[in-house]
């Protein structure tokens, strides 16, 4: 057995504690890196190029004052959405240099707007071998961060959405029949548990780590921001259609966690396409209108779209400079 499929834990320990400078990236290694970070760029810019349509209508209908925040809020809450997988990586042992950890993160990411939505976990699977990590540990790392991201949607959604209008309790009860399952569910052994179980009868090892409870509490933490941090992003917005306060920031706060967490949940959805939208226009649809919602769930997409391809050409020349 190797130290890669048996003790990921030392085998990251022993990398980070090696002495930089000590080998030299060979040339066809170094071009490979560049070639990385160009396609990352030049995809991510014909992503954005697509949606261009889009964003100018965005910007005609809600003034580019208010996109330009919404902009911004776009990019902290992606950021935000990134720190929770590097927590459960720590709380897994696995601790790579955090300028390492957002690039993989970050440029991964570009793949959820491929059919599948699975690319990101196959992509961060391959990256994690060079941290001396085994694909099966990888996967359940990111196992787990869908998990939690899909799990605190749910639940910041049944927290907030009943609460958030007059007659929010009768339009959403059903989500706080879920808060109990949650819980259960994002026990820090739980998941590992299971996948342990599953891995036993396909005949495979199983992780080899476990989840501390530290690092799953800290992970919530991030996302319960995210979802913050991505409400006010529709505030902003959704003030050009009617007059915001703290109720319509939690509605959109609550419908934005849950049509995040609906959107990975469909699979098949490149980046939930289709149903976050149809989720916020039902939630935000009573507030400012269906029509004005979905023009904000539109431009939602865009600048999200817009702050991952910002993050991964980061992440991508930040990466060709790691070795």
């Amino acid at each position: 057995m190797t130290t890669t499929d048996s003790d990921p834990v030392s085998a990251v320990e022993a990398g980070s504690s090696a002495t930089p400078g000590l080998t030299k990236p060979s040339l066809a290694k170094r071009l490979l890196k560049i070639g990385l970070a160009l396609l990352v760029v030049l995809g991510g810019a014909y992503l954005v190029w697509r949606q261009r349509e889009d964003l100018a209508t965005a910007v005609q209908e809600l003034s580019l004052g208010r996109v330009a925040i919404a902009g911004v809020l776009a990019v902290i809450g992606t950021m935000l959405i990134g720190q929770i997988w590097v927590a459960l990586l720590h709380g897994m042992g696995i601790r790579p240099s955090l300028r390492d950890s957002h690039s993989v993160f970050y440029v991964s990411q570009l793949g959820k707007y491929l059919p599948g939505s699975v690319w990101p976990v196959v992509a961060q699977m391959q990256f994690g071998l060079r941290w001396g990590v085994a694909r099966r540990t990888m996967l359940g790392a990111n196992i787990l961060f869908m998990g939690v991201v899909v799990a605190s949607g749910i639940g910041v959604g049944a927290l907030l959405l009943p609460w958030s209008s007059p007659d929010g309790l009768s339009h959403y009860w059903w989500l706080l029949l879920l808060l109990v399952p949650l819980a259960v569910c994002l026990h820090p052994r739980v998941v590992p548990g299971m996948l342990d179980w599953m891995f036993a009868r396909l005949g495979r090892e199983s992780l080899g780590v476990r989840l501390t409870a530290r690092g799953l509490s800290t992970a919530i933490g991030w996302a319960v921001l995210a979802w913050v941090a991505f409400g006010l992003h529709l505030a902003v917005m959704m003030d050009s259609y009617a007059s915001v306060g703290l109720l319509e920031v939690a509605a959109a706060t609550g419908g934005m966690a849950l049509a995040w967490a609906a959107g990975i949940a469909f699979i098949p959805a490149p980046a939930g396409a289709g149903v976050r939208e149809a989720l916020l226009s039902l939630t935000l649809g009573p507030i400012i209108g269906v029509p004005e919602a979905l023009t904000v769930a539109l431009a939602s997409r865009v600048l999200l779209l817009i702050a991952d391809v910002v993050l991964a050409g980061l992440g991508a020349v930040a990466g060709r400079r790691t070795s």
